[in-house]
């Protein structure tokens, strides 16, 4: 952004008659004073005496020969169009009484400034932002009627550009507003989802636990030890959750491999456990049990 004029060195009527000298000392001392953290100085349009709106702010001063500079920034679009069109060609500034504090900048339309001999504003946007350039020209037809008329239109247009841009913010944050209240319904929807799947499995997972149970408990002691039946649960487990479904057999169709495992320990010799009590047949006779035997099958 380029640096502007906005004062120059020399003595000057103030608004109140006051002959007001500036030297180049205290142009230093306006720009080293200014903090916009502090108390940022406006854009206004005259010197208003009360609260008015802003139509800009200065970012920055510094002293360049005789002359005061500023960078300016945050000017709306309809007041630089103004600007350009010519309405306001002139500028002043306004200080406090300690002549350097700067309390704001002043664009003028048929009014003269207090200082003369500045060149004219204009509002242009470059590659580096905003632009303010000056031209040495008058507008002497200018009323200073028409200067309160437009600063009206303009309030009304900067008005109405404020309601679409507050208007334009809220829908965009009801929009957010509503966007992320899907998505968290949508996320509650997923856990619920999730924690009802996994209820089911682990329903489906107990209920088969205990379908293999009870299968195991009639071949121990028949087809299988009892020691071994934790080993043959955990096998059919494993084999029943590959899904994988084959025919060993022509003509029997293709079962899963936890089936296949069943019926090939259902195949198996009976070991005999269960027969061991009882009666050998001998009526009459002492049956001795021979517990070493029946140890080594156990």
């Amino acid at each position: 952004m380029e640096w502007i004029e906005i004062c120059k060195a020399g003595t000057f009527t103030a608004k109140n008659g006051e002959k007001v000298t500036l030297t180049k000392g205290d142009l230093d001392n306006i720009a080293a004073s200014y903090d916009p953290k502090e108390r940022d100085a406006p854009l206004v349009f005259g010197h208003p005496e009360d609260n008015h709106p802003a139509f800009g702010w200065v970012e920055k001063m510094k002293r360049t020969g005789e002359i005061l500079l500023a960078q300016f920034q945050k000017v709306p679009e309809a007041v630089k169009e103004l600007v350009n069109a010519g309405h306001y060609k002139k500028v002043s500034v306004s200080l406090m009484a300690d002549k350097k504090t700067l309390r704001h900048v002043g664009l003028l339309g048929a009014v003269q400034p207090a200082v003369p001999g500045l060149k004219d504003v204009r509002f242009e946007d470059g590659e580096d932002g905003l632009t303010i350039e000056f031209s040495n020209q008058a507008d002497p037809n200018k009323k200073p009627e028409e200067d309160d008329v437009e600063k009206k239109e303009l309030e009304q247009k900067l008005a109405a550009e404020e309601t679409a841009r507050k208007k334009a913010e809220a829908e965009a944050k009801e929009s957010k507003n509503k966007a992320e209240a899907a998505e968290k319904e949508l996320s509650e929807s997923k856990l619920k989802a999730e924690a009802a799947e996994k209820e089911l499995s682990e329903s489906k997972l107990k209920a088969r636990e205990g379908e293999l149970e009870t299968r195991i408990n009639k071949l121990v002691g028949k087809k299988i030890l009892a020691k071994d039946k934790p080993m043959v649960k955990k096998i059919a487990l494993a084999l029943g959750d590959t899904g994988e479904e084959i025919e060993f057999s022509d003509g029997q169709g293709k079962k899963g491999l936890d089936e296949h495992l069943f019926d090939f320990l259902s195949g198996l010799p009976d070991l005999g456990l269960t027969t061991e009590f009882s009666d050998p047949g001998n009526s009459g006779q002492d049956a001795s049990i021979d517990t070493s035997d029946m140890m080594t099958r156990v």
